[in-house]
């Protein structure tokens, strides 16, 4: 069954509402989903019905998902919203070309490829943001805040976003030089290497872990490892500092901080881009968008534990946790 989420149903002195669509490619607990969805509450809320339909691919088996995409095209096609928001890579893939051939206008976020994966995305109907992990600007942050700065490891899971982003940024390369430190890639869906390149990381003279996303990550069972637990282990057996490109994964016993993206600064970017196709702009004259800004985001406790200190300047401009 297809369950639609009504995001803050208001109403509007200034006659009805615009219809608008949001499918996410995760579910509506999970903190990214959550914050981008506040963001879009927060800056169309008043003007606009915001229905949102969730993919939950990160607990949905994948052989799964292009019945689940079909449901969701069939309610949307009933809806008949004025424009639709797509939330990440998973849900992108699977809908965006076919909402736009509807004739709805597509903004999308947290969309990690480009055109090599999805030569639609030049299609007129569709704009957004495209996301971009922020790894020179963390690199070059980490040099600064660190005392040994010569090697660090960037560690995600093998999932269609973090193959985009590596991909992206990085090519076919695993091994880089960004501002003078080397910088190794692995991308591992198991559990036991995952934990053992964080638990290893000292002794292989790699200086700082940089996490990505953890979530489809499984043990030897083959069962599905919590992203929160698998932190906190991780945390426990690390010998150097852990960082984030993501500011969800920043807090106790998870990273330290980061020059991060921002999920609610992504989704603010989208509903701007979304209310001015709204209020008449053509989309076909709205080209995508890179993440327009990162923020500093660290945790108290995590500074603590790896004895990490920021200049005044750098902790002005930082969001604390804890």
């Amino acid at each position: 069954m297809l369950l639609a989420l009504c995001i803050g149903c208001a109403t509007s002195n200034a006659g009805p509402l615009k219809q608008v669509a949001v499918i996410q490619s995760y579910h509506p607990q999970y903190n990214w989903d959550a914050q981008y969805l506040q963001a879009l509450q927060d800056n169309m809320g008043e003007k606009c019905q915001l229905t949102a339909y969730s993919m939950d691919t990160k607990q949905l088996a994948k052989s799964d998902w292009p019945e689940k995409a079909a449901e969701i095209q069939q309610s949307i096609r009933r809806l008949a919203p004025e424009l639709v928001i797509i939330g990440d890579d998973n849900a992108f893939s699977l809908m965006a070309e076919s909402i736009a051939g509807m004739g709805i206008p597509v903004v999308f976020l947290g969309v990690n490829g480009g055109r090599a994966q999805y030569p639609f995305i030049d299609n007129p109907l569709i704009t957004g943001v495209l996301e971009r992990p922020f790894f020179v600007q963390n690199v070059r942050h980490m040099r600064k805040v660190l005392k040994r700065d010569k090697h660090f490891l960037i560690l995600t899971d093998d999932s269609p976003t973090m193959n985009n982003a590596i991909g992206e940024f990085f090519g076919d390369a695993r091994t880089m030089v960004i501002h003078g430190t080397q910088v190794d890639v692995l991308m591992t869906n198991n559990r036991e290497q995952w934990l053992h390149a964080i638990s290893s990381a000292s002794e292989r003279g790699i200086d700082a872990v940089i996490v990505g996303t953890h979530h489809t990550i499984h043990d030897h069972n083959g069962q599905h490892v919590s992203p929160d637990a698998l932190m906190n282990e991780a945390w426990g057996q690390a010998k150097v500092p852990i960082f984030s490109l993501w500011d969800i994964f920043v807090g106790e016993h998870k990273a330290a901080g980061g020059f991060t993206v921002s999920a609610y600064q992504e989704g603010v970017t989208a509903s701007r881009l979304a209310m001015m196709i709204l209020n008449g702009t053509p989309i076909s004259s709205i080209k995508p968008l890179n993440s327009l800004s990162g923020h500093y985001v660290y945790s108290r406790k995590g500074m603590q534990h790896w004895n990490i200190h920021l200049s005044s300047l750098t902790a002005s401009q930082t969001t604390f946790i804890e």
